[in-house]
């Protein structure tokens, strides 16, 4: 295979791309699109071993202006599916470097999370867990691989995935209670409130967020939300511009982890990158919902700028 070749040729014996273009009888800026394509496709991966845990400047001056545990900075990328690939890899990392024996691990759902899922390598641990942190979505059209997710991780590293297979949202506070009394979904989001490591995205909220196109809410609930600044959600938790719960109502009828119990975690890891999610990431940042950030070079740069710092 032309890709493995060429990585090898590179990374293993040393040669220029203008000799491997040479013995391969490809363009120069071909040899380039093949290194490209071969880390694109995880047959090369490049790890840095970081002492220090300080990373670049950028990272650095997240973690220290948001008093964040650990900040992880990807390339920012037109394609969005790309992003979500530099995403998922970086999660990843953090999973490999934080998996454990006894280790219970919380996911949300999503496609970049689906994207985490698949990317994950697998490798035994002896009596950890994967727990899934909140509902999903109903409806096929906009399915979010939520079970599926969990259920992929835990397969991976022969953990046991604990799943909730209901909606992100009911119809009343009482619907839910009923669901909550049920001693197996109890069970499951007491292992998630136990859970010392949560990865979850942060949603943008719009008339176009899956939460709305599911017809979870009613077209003037969606407005109420908008008036009073709903810009994102953490874990179908909607939250406002200043990272409140937007609607304590609608609150009491999502079901899932509280937002309160991510602040009790060891990592409460947010997976988030792209124009369309800055004012989500700002509003989890404010409502100091997460204590790790996974982002890109853009979203960090606006953060930092709006920050009044020097990125």
């Amino acid at each position: 295979m032309i890709l493995v070749e060429a990585a090898r040729l590179y990374y293993e014996h040393n040669l220029s791309q203008q000799a491997i273009a040479q013995r391969l009888k490809i363009s120069r800026p071909g040899v380039s699109r093949l290194l490209q394509k071969a880390r694109d496709k995880g047959i090369v991966e490049i790890t840095i071993h970081d002492p220090s845990q300080r990373g670049t400047r950028l990272e650095s001056q997240l973690r220290e202006r948001f008093s964040l545990k650990r900040v992880s900075v990807v390339p920012t990328n037109p394609d969005y599916s790309k992003l979500q690939q530099n995403l998922g890899r970086a999660a990843v990392r953090f999973i490999e470097e934080n998996a454990a024996d006894n280790l219970i691990l919380g996911v949300s759902w999503g496609t970049t999370l689906q994207e985490v899922a698949r990317q994950v390598k697998p490798k035994a641990y002896r009596n950890m867990i994967v727990v899934q942190l909140n509902g999903g979505i109903s409806r096929a059209e906009y399915d979010t691989h939520a079970s599926e997710i969990a259920q992929t991780i835990g397969e991976r590293f022969q953990a046991i995935p604990y799943l909730l297979p209901l909606p992100a949202v009911v119809s009343d506070p009482q619907v839910k209670q009923a669901i909550l009394s049920d001693k197996n979904i109890s069970r499951t989001l007491s292992l998630a409130r136990q859970a010392t490591v949560a990865l979850f995205t942060v949603g943008s909220f719009s008339w176009e967020s899956v939460l709305v196109k599911a017809d979870y809410f009613e077209p003037e609930e969606v407005q109420s939300l908008l008036d009073r600044q709903a810009v994102g959600d953490i874990c179908s938790r909607i939250l406002d511009r200043e990272g409140r719960i937007c609607s304590p109502e609608l609150d009491s009828r999502t079901i899932g982890i509280e937002l309160s119990d991510l602040k009790q975690k060891e990592f409460s890891v947010a997976i988030a990158g792209g124009k369309d999610k800055l004012a989500a990431i700002r509003a989890g940042l404010k409502g100091n919902w997460f204590n790790s950030l996974i982002t890109d070079e853009w979203v960090a740069r606006e953060l930092i700028s709006e920050a009044g710092e020097n990125v």
